[in-house]
């Protein structure tokens, strides 16, 4: 209850300095959702990958912005199904923020300033993690390949989903689902506007048309703060990883490739360069500011 008071009187004084945060070059009112996907090399590495997590870095990242964010909550990847390197999939953690301010407002790179103690992690997390170990959690320059660097995917997306094409009448009551969420970029030499009439007129409704296909949501991430490359977020359900796999199969032929596209395979975006995915279930492994207890070891 004490949280929730503080999040809401956080609200208001953020709303209510919003005319004057101009003229003090302070951060101002911006409701948004950011998603962070991370890969490991193997499973060998996810003792050593969550002691980073729980025993630094969520300590560390509720200390720096713990007062404007609501949600913070970290998703486990599910199992990868058969077929998922082929779209760019990741294999540990999703973390989400719900965010009431821009929080690299008065930065000018993708970290945040103004702050008293900088995040801490390791050239050997970066190395377990497929990252490039000199430029930091996120990168300005994109490097994902397939065969080489799966750097960490950082996208803010509008707090409400803008395009549902597919199950808006699903409830928690119709049970558990499978979800695959993407973010994705389209070729350099293809424009946004373009890039999206192919995916709303083409992709999403042959996709929705799958009978296994219980929900389609999708939104372009932000111009700012911009952290990477990805130009949109899509979320598809499923109720198991097998109707995801029966689904990629008819999806191979039923969606017309673009003519911009040089990659020959669907989605028509080269995986971990162009295309990155992850699999998650609906609900989180710990909501941070609410469930987490420092680091706690085994007796």
């Amino acid at each position: 209850m004490k949280q929730k008071a503080t999040l809401i009187i956080s609200a208001f004084i953020i709303l209510f300095n919003t005319a004057k945060a101009q003229d003090n070059q302070q951060p101002v009112c911006h409701l948004m959702r950011s998603i962070i996907m991370v890969n490991v090399k193997d499973y060998s590495y996810l003792p050593e990958a969550y002691w980073w997590l729980y025993k630094y870095h969520v300590p560390e990242s509720m200390s720096q912005f713990s007062p404007y964010v609501t949600k913070y909550s970290t998703y486990r990847a599910l199992p990868l199904p058969k077929g998922a390197e082929k779209f760019g999939s990741y294999n540990w953690i999703m973390t989400e923020h719900y965010w009431l301010i821009n929080p690299f407002n008065t930065s000018k790179d993708n970290t945040p300033s103004g702050i008293a103690f900088k995040e801490s992690y390791s050239k050997r997390y970066m190395e377990i993690t497929c990252q490039p170990t000199d430029d930091g959690l996120r990168p300005e320059k994109w490097m994902g390949s397939q065969t080489g660097y799966h750097p960490t995917v950082f996208a803010f997306i509008p707090s409400f989903w803008e395009n549902d094409f597919k199950g808006s009448n699903y409830t928690t009551e119709d049970g558990p689902v499978f979800r695959w969420l993407v973010a994705f970029k389209y070729p350099d030499n293809v424009s946004q506007t373009e890039g999206d009439k192919w995916f709303s007129e083409v992709m999403a409704p042959e996709i929705a048309r799958c009978p296994d296909v219980l929900r389609v949501l999708s939104s372009k991430v932000l111009k700012e703060p911009k952290t990477g490359p990805f130009q949109r977020v899509m979320e598809v359900w499923f109720k198991d990883s097998h109707k995801w796999e029966e689904t990629m199969d008819k999806l191979e032929t039923a969606v017309q490739k673009p003519d911009w596209s040089e990659y020959k395979l669907f989605p028509y975006m080269e995986p971990y360069k162009d295309f990155v995915g992850i699999f998650l279930m609906e609900t989180p492994e710990s909501n941070h500011l609410e469930q987490y207890k420092g680091w706690q070891t085994t007796r």
